[in-house]
């Protein structure tokens, strides 16, 4: 049963908080001196978002060569170069007939083409720059995701790229000093990237990519995951990363039947604006074609004239050169060149790197001081993860009255930020001020209204509030991925409704301050225990564990990225300590992470603290109204 609070729909509830979080982050520097410092801070922060801070080693390339087809005018290679310890990339490249000396080169990142680079499309291109004299690599991608340790599949891509192009300028007939990039959509995507972290580009070409990222995010529904790089809209947009690169030499192509249609009215003002604070405005083109997203022809002849003026310094060059006449291979005929190393591990063992250097081991502490300190530390921690509310005035409004079997609860509302209004029921106490608790639930306040617990804790003379959280009953939307790349996951902006919800309890009269509990089902089990750790004055918490942690795969968690690097659910439960803690679904005790050994690092945080009593581990099931009564009298929250 669905209790509405609002008539308005999700769309209008959070709708200005979306068109605020979407709000292009415009390009803007007064002085060249200004935009070189703004590139020097901008480029770590890149990338740290692609989780490469600092770079994996850069291994022995151990080059691995399989298949090959000779061609007319050039031949294709089937090749592998290492890039983390037993784990190789894998691409095609295109080699000239008849090099004499070195020549220039051009990596060819794909996007979403059906059978990715062997697509006639990427063949194309790759066999046009071959047939132009230059030796052309086009990159497999790579779909690999890990959020909790901050792995995305644009984490593996940069790296295999800025790998090929380790690959490419150790190469005897490539001019080291003569490499450039191109690709379409996805593949424009990593050569954005690419052009940002490595200085060893002359020239790009980007075709049908680059928009403010707002032009890709939906209010409904979220574009490729892959596009949600974690954070970078807390602070940048597509411009700016694109600037980076300048005054180096960049071709913009867009269309007009796509999200890049307004990029000449808006992105590419910010972008020439950045290339005449270096006095290059010759060094950004730019295109627009009538038309459906691709990489045709007439766009590919484009690149070829741009790469004949910047790599080849011909600056006679037409500015369209036309495509040499070439028949793309069958997919399967590519196909059979496969060879990979046999010591490959493939994605497995990217998993397992990042995994190793990454998960933040609970550290051994001993004592009161260390303990408080080390909390400290894992609150600011948690804070930068899961993004920062903008404060803002309660304005508490009452609605109307539901009732709820022989039970009336008010539906009421407040705000957690300036555009955000949480719709909740509220039973208040028997007596004031009195106790209250917090119910949570992944399918909003009407979920949790059907438990029995309801009636047995209004029976005790208990308060109960059922908020709606984002993104949950009436303010549920499928906003993941837009959360990612918005620096602010579910579980922070849920967080910050929880401790709106503690606001308003506390400034209510009919409310003992001292006795707020949460009591978090499903993924808000980490919602509550986010909450109370973040917030003291949660008295006691209940929370569901899914019978998982994070560095065990976590399913059924919410995805916080880059969590295992400040903490898992066993530290994050500790910050409770002392307070009352019942966690439910703990993980059961069998070999591996998953063991409830791993809970021990709380049962220490408690007995350092001094109230080991306070904290129940279970495996089992959410306890029962008159056990969960029970516990909380023995705690002393259940009566004045």
């Amino acid at each position: 049963m669905q209790h509405r609070v609002f008539t308005d729909g999700p769309e209008t509830l959070l709708g200005p908080y979306y068109e605020r979080m979407v709000e292009p982050r415009v390009l803007r520097a007064g002085s060249k001196a200004e935009w070189q410092e703004r590139r020097r801070v901008l480029r770590p922060l890149v990338q740290r978002a692609l989780a490469l801070d600092p770079y994996p080693d850069r291994l022995p390339l151990e080059v691995h060569t399989g298949g090959a087809l000779p061609r007319a005018g050039y031949r294709i290679e089937r090749v592998y170069w290492q890039t983390w310890p037993e784990v190789w990339a894998s691409g095609w490249l295109y080699v000239p007939e008849g090099i004499a000396g070195r020549a220039p080169a051009v990596l060819n990142p794909h996007g979403h083409w059906q059978d990715g680079a062997r697509h006639p499309t990427v063949q194309s291109r790759c066999i046009g720059l071959a047939r132009l004299g230059y030796v052309a690599l086009a990159v497999d991608s790579v779909h690999l995701y890990d959020y909790p340790t901050g792995l995305t599949p644009l984490s593996v891509m940069t790296w295999n790229n800025i790998r090929a192009l380790d690959y490419l300028t150790s190469r005897p007939d490539v001019d080291r000093d003569r490499v450039g990039v191109t690709g379409a959509s996805g593949g424009a995507q990593q050569a954005m990237y690419l052009c940002a972290l490595d200085d060893r580009l002359r020239a790009a070409v980007l075709a049908v990519l680059v928009s403010y990222f707002r032009r890709i995010l939906m209010p409904d529904r979220h574009h490729c995951p892959c596009n949600h790089v974690p954070d970078l809209m807390r602070f940048t947009d597509e411009p700016e990363l694109c600037a980076i690169f300048s005054p180096r030499a960049a071709l913009m192509l867009t269309v007009t039947d796509d999200w890049t249609a307004e990029f000449p009215q808006h992105e590419l003002r910010e972008l020439r604006a950045i290339y005449r604070l270096w006095g290059q405005d010759d060094r950004l083109a730019h295109r627009q074609f009538p038309g459906p997203h691709d990489y045709s022809r007439e766009m590919r002849e484009l690149a070829y004239g741009w790469f004949a003026r910047e790599l080849r310094g011909d600056r006679t060059a037409p500015y369209s050169i036309p495509e040499p006449e070439h028949v793309p291979e069958p997919p399967a005929t590519l196909s059979s060149l496969d060879a990979a190393p046999r010591a490959d591990r493939g994605t497995e063992g990217i998993l397992d790197w990042y995994r190793r250097r990454y998960i933040v081991q609970p550290p051994a502490l001993e004592g009161r001081p260390s303990r408080k300190a080390y909390n400290d530390e894992l609150r600011a921690g948690l804070r930068g993860l899961l993004g920062t509310a903008v404060p803002a005035t309660l304005e508490p409004r009452r609605h109307s009255v539901a009732e709820l079997g022989t039970i009336a609860a008010l539906q009421v509302s407040f705000r957690s930020e300036p555009d955000v209004r949480l719709p909740a029921l509220w039973i208040p106490p028997a007596e004031s001020p009195g106790p209250v608790i917090v119910l949570l639930h992944p399918l909003g306040k009407g979920m949790t209204f059907e438990t029995p617990h309801i009636a047995a804790l209004h029976n005790a003379g208990w308060g109960i509030l059922a908020p709606d959280v984002r993104l949950c009953g009436e303010l549920h939307r499928e906003w993941l991925h837009n959360g990612i790349v918005w620096g602010r996951p579910e579980a922070g902006m849920a967080v910050d409704d929880v401790r709106a919800c503690v606001d308003w309890l506390c400034g209510d009269e009919q409310v003992d301050p001292r006795r707020i509990v949460l009591l978090g089902e499903g993924r808000l089990g980490v919602v509550a225990l986010l909450a109370a750790g973040l917030d003291e004055r949660v008295r006691a918490t209940v929370a569901d564990c899914c019978s998982t942690t994070y560095r065990d795969g976590g399913a059924g968690l919410p995805v916080i990225p880059n969590l295992l690097r400040v903490a898992d659910l066993p530290q994050i439960a500790g910050l409770s300590a002392p307070r009352a803690l019942w966690l439910y679904h703990a993980p059961p005790d069998r070999v591996g992470f998953s063991s409830r050994r791993y809970y021990d690092w709380v049962r220490r945080t408690y007995q350092s603290l001094g109230d080991a009593d306070a904290l129940v581990l279970s495996t089992g099931e959410k306890p029962e109204p008159g056990e969960l009564l029970a516990w909380l009298e023995t705690r002393r929250i259940g009566r004045a």
